[in-house]
């Protein structure tokens, strides 16, 4: 039995039976009609088309199981809001430019902490010095570090909250105490709160350390930073700064907006829902399952919109738990995660919940990640979302690992045909869809645009160890436009650990860069292991098409890896292991390298590979088998003869390959000798979202994987 009932802008939360004014509203009486045994079964409540604002998350739990709140067909969008429209500016002037004033009493008072501005439907930064934007145009306007207190300290996690700036980069401004310094190094942001320049000795103080050391990368060059909400740097049309002593916010207009036409948002909170059922017998309602908890099961949202969130700075004292000690213990906290934003909470927040579904929504202009399954979900879904313009990443799923509680333990997730794009926007390490975790789910048919680092990226455990994360499905996803030069060692997939049954399939990846070092398509890391790697289309990036740190027993087979940077296939580190077999794989150049090794090892012994298709004219316009030019103990370059003495590519085809090529997809005639030397094509025009009618049609359980 499903009953329905009706939500709206103008309705009663008094009301018994509905229309409800508020979610709350509606949860609530919802509750009432069920405990008095008024209401059985599933409920449907269609929520009208308005502006709902909310000025607190909306929390649910296992007393709201088996409801659907969706959108009312009908003109018009059903808009969860979490600010307030911000009205009675002052015009005025801000060193000689027009400007808008307004007194904020709650920010003086100390109630608010007001990070995020939107402006006219848009993000608009705070006043920083220099005009950083994590976007391809000014992503290089940065500073760099002039010394640091340590510089014979090269450990990854010899981090240190105190630097040096380089001359004429930074003065001890009135207002410096209440900026953040903004590390770009490595695959991480690190944001240092409350810098204090000493004027006598050009040293920098601050609050927070940096998780790593101060360096940009494992290349000798100093870290790159930006200084955030900076009152002194407000100074160019489109920013603002808000001084939290007098509350007063003061933002400098762009050409064509005026107070009376412009609609000015400031957000109130940093979540919209929050679904979290009962662990560990906690909880009101009764005792659930004695040996786990009482999940919230069968809540649905659909077709709504949630827009506007701030964010603040979350503790990130965390390491993966076989590298808890790796940084040593200090009394100043770390200003990041580690890697991918893990820290970063979510706007939309599940836990412990089961066959809930989150589809046809739309979640912006936050200040975190958009969508979290955590611990204890299973078998729920994110599908036909668009989520954008987000502070941290598209989607986190995480859950305990093999030592972990069971109640904790997360699988059976699919995540498919959401579009996610404009992450990272506060966090830049976030990552499109960031698995940590679990076990059993599907990652197919998204796609992902736009990062400051890696696009997917599944896995949480560092080396060979046995993990729960494995049977994860990353299928026909289109992924480009990954980093934009932001941040380094990243991938448009990025795969850590060992994870037995995972495939990664049917994939089109473009548009990979990196800051310094990475931009690799594919790039499995850290005792990756047990994957198939198939069908998919790389070209165009800056590092490898296949780059991989050290790994075990990848099967790379039937993918077109085409126009890289660097190699078509790397390794990082060879172990003693054959670390990948590439069979039936199509290149195509330019690259520097046909395959190349890196700091460690002869990488002759870390691939086997066979059956390929070079699509060079002959064996003399292969690019070299290579490895750096500082290497001592193997050569900087091999033959592509030495390398099939080797017992490499010896019965790989070299000819000249061509094929249609456009946006959507690479097709090759009938009559290629590609397609005759056993390489098997696939339609990447397959990639990226569906309808939802298609999606029903070819919907795939994870169990039919083919090994």
């Amino acid at each position: 039995m499903n009953t329905s009932f009706r939500l709206n802008p103008k309705g009663c939360d008094a009301s018994a039976t509905g229309p409800w004014a508020t979610l709350t509203g509606a949860r609530d009486a919802l509750r009432k009609l069920r405990a008095d045994g008024k209401l059985i079964g599933h409920a449907t409540v269609q929520v009208a088309p308005g502006h709902y604002w909310l000025t607190e998350p909306v929390t649910f739990d296992p007393r709201d199981s088996h409801t659907t709140y969706a959108a009312q067909a009908g003109a018009g969008k059903s808009v969860f809001d979490g600010g307030r429209v911000l009205t009675g500016w002052k015009e005025t002037t801000h060193a000689g430019q027009r400007a808008w004033t307004l007194d904020l009493p709650e920010v003086s008072s100390g109630a608010l902490n007001l990070r995020s501005l939107f402006v006219a439907g848009q993000r608009r930064p705070r006043a920083r010095l220099p005009k950083f934007s994590p976007n391809a145009c000014d992503v290089e306007k940065t500073f760099r570090l002039g010394a640091m207190r340590f510089p014979e300290k090269r450990g990854l996690f010899a981090g240190d909250h105190v630097f040096k700036p380089a001359e004429g980069d930074m003065q001890a401004w009135p207002s410096l105490h209440d900026a953040e310094i903004v590390l770009l190094h490595y695959w991480v942001e690190t944001r240092l709160p409350n810098p204090r320049l000493d004027p006598a000795t050009g040293w920098v103080h601050c609050a927070r350390r940096s998780v790593f050391n101060l360096y940009e990368s494992f290349n000798p060059k100093f870290a790159r930073y930006y200084i955030d909400n900076l009152a002194e740097a407000l100074n160019e049309p489109g920013e603002w700064y808000v001084n939290r002593s007098t509350g007063r916010l003061t933002y400098l207009p762009l050409e064509g907006e005026t107070i009376a036409t412009t609609r000015v948002i400031l957000p109130l909170i940093t979540r919209f829902l929050d679904i979290t059922g009962y662990a560990y017998n906690r909880g009101p309602g009764g005792i659930g399952d004695p040996l786990g908890g009482r999940p919230v099961e069968n809540l649905v949202f659909t077709g709504l919109t949630f827009r506007h969130s701030d964010w603040y700075q979350p503790s990130a004292a965390m390491l993966p738990h076989d590298r808890a000690s790796a940084m040593g213990v200090t009394d100043v906290p770390i200003g990041s995660a580690p890697q991918s934003a893990a820290h970063i909470p979510a706007a939309v927040h599940f836990q412990w919940a089961r066959d809930c579904r989150f589809e046809n929504n739309t979640v912006e202009q936050t200040g975190f990640t958009a969508l979290e399954f955590g611990s204890g979900c299973r078998d729920c879904s994110a599908s036909h979302n668009t989520l954008q313009h987000l502070g941290g990443g598209g989607v986190k799923i995480e859950g305990s690992e093999l030592d972990g509680p069971p109640v904790d333990r997360t699988g059976h997730i699919r995540i498919t045909d959401n579009t996610i794009r404009h992450v990272g926007r506060v966090f830049h390490q976030s990552c499109g869809i960031l698995l940590t975790h679990a076990f059993d789910c599907t990652l197919a048919h998204n796609e992902i645009a736009h990062t400051c680092y890696t696009g997917i990226s599944v896995g949480w455990s560092w080396g060979f160890r046995e993990t729960i994360t494995r049977n994860i499905r990353i299928e026909n996803n289109f992924i480009h436009d990954i980093c934009e030069g932001v941040l380094s060692d990243n991938g448009g997939i990025y795969l850590l650990g060992v994870q037995p049954g995972t495939v990664v399939r049917g994939n089109h990846i473009t548009r990979v860069t990196a800051a310094d070092y990475g931009g690799s398509g594919i790039y499995p890391d850290e005792g990756c292991s047990h994957v198939v790697i198939e069908h998919n289309w790389v070209h165009d990036i800056q590092g490898s098409a296949l780059g991989i740190h050290f790994a075990r027993e990848l099967v790379v087979r039937h993918n077109v890896l085409a126009r890289t940077g660097e190699s078509f296939a790397g390794i990082g580190r060879v172990e003693n292991e054959i670390q990948a077999t590439l069979l039936h794989n199509l290149f195509l150049g330019p690259a520097k390298s046909l395959y190349s090794g890196a700091y460690k090892g002869d990488v002759r012994h870390g691939f086997v590979t066979d059956a390929n298709v070079l699509g060079f004219a002959t064996s003399a316009d292969l690019p070299p088998i290579t490895h750096p030019d500082w290497r001592k103990d193997a050569p900087h370059r091999i033959s592509f003869a030495d390398w099939q003495k080797a017992g490499h590519d010896r019965n790989s085809l070299v000819t000249r390959i061509k094929a249609k090529e456009t946006n959507t997809n690479f097709v090759l005639p009938k009559n290629s000798p590609a397609l005759a030397a056993g390489f098997k094509p696939y339609d990447w025009s397959l990639c990226g979202p569906r309808s939802a009618t298609e999606a029903a049609a070819t919907s795939q359980p994870v169990s039919s994987i083919s090994r």
